[in-house]
């Protein structure tokens, strides 16, 4: 059966999501899959088949890099959605299709506890702080252009290591108190609840909220139109009862409100 580029055609059409594992978005815990991103992606599969009388045949392909997952779903054909904890950018909007947005993301600037809070965003005052640090950043993601208008700006000679999964960033910055990183705040705070005892902290002053968290799929997608239908429909699925619930189910209160679209 093939899919065709206008939308959905058979009974029973294939869907392929390729997920990035990544906790709590997309997970395999004693052989279950789990996660804000699973949950949402079958509330979708769902809606198929009440609202447009299709049954999904869904199958899963999990990724450890997100390099690889990122190219795979860009090149993967006009049945796969990828689950990845993906922000929009324009220069992805130019590789790859976005769905609606599912989270807010804030970026987070983190570093070990014992560096200095940086207080404002005066050129001395963070020279003093970040001039001794490296950086270490998430290959292809969108966290390296805070780490580039941090060069630009402030540390020309900056030295910028690349690495696969925020998990690995965190991982560098509690083990070398002379690292520093952006990360997903959800990501942080998942480490954290994983980690408890880490001195780790924010550089408040450096957060960026203006990102958001979409599915992507290639240019030539079966599954936008119908997607985007599921996110925006009514009020919205972010509005929705369900929608909070997946949201209580995998994150703690302290997070919900920084992340929740409202």
């Amino acid at each position: 059966m093939i899919l065709g580029f206008s939308g959905l055609h058979s009974q029973n059409d294939s869907l392929k999501v390729y997920y990035y594992e990544n906790f709590p978005y997309a997970y395999n815990e004693g052989g279950v899959l789990k996660g804000i991103e699973v949950d949402i992606i079958k509330e979708y599969t769902n809606w198929v088949k009440q609202k447009k009388g299709k049954t999904l045949n869904v199958v899963f392909k999990p990724y450890s890099e997100f390099s690889r997952f990122y190219t795979d779903v860009k090149n993967g054909g006009p049945g796969v959605i990828g689950l990845g904890s993906v922000t929009n950018t324009n220069e992805r909007e130019k590789e790859v299709q976005f769905s609606p947005p599912y989270l807010e993301n804030v970026a987070v600037m983190i570093t070990s506890g014992s560096v200095p809070t940086i207080k404002t965003r005066n050129k001395e005052e963070v020279n003093e702080v970040l001039s001794k640090l490296n950086a270490v950043v998430v290959k292809q993601s969108s966290h390296i252009k805070y780490l580039e208008e941090i060069k630009k700006n402030y540390i020309p000679d900056l030295k910028i290591t690349y690495t696969e999964t925020q998990q690995k960033v965190l991982e560098n910055i509690v083990s070398d108190n002379s690292v520093f990183a952006y990360v997903d705040i959800v990501a942080y705070w998942a480490f954290l609840k994983n980690n408890q005892g880490k001195f780790l902290k924010i550089q408040k002053q450096f957060s960026e909220p203006r990102d958001f968290m979409s599915f992507i799929m290639p240019r030539n997608s079966a599954h936008a139109s119908h997607i985007s239908e599921f996110f925006e429909s009514g009020f919205g699925f972010t509005s929705t009862k369900v929608y909070r619930q997946i949201l209580d189910k995998y994150l703690g209160h302290e997070i919900i409100e920084s992340v929740e679209i409202k």
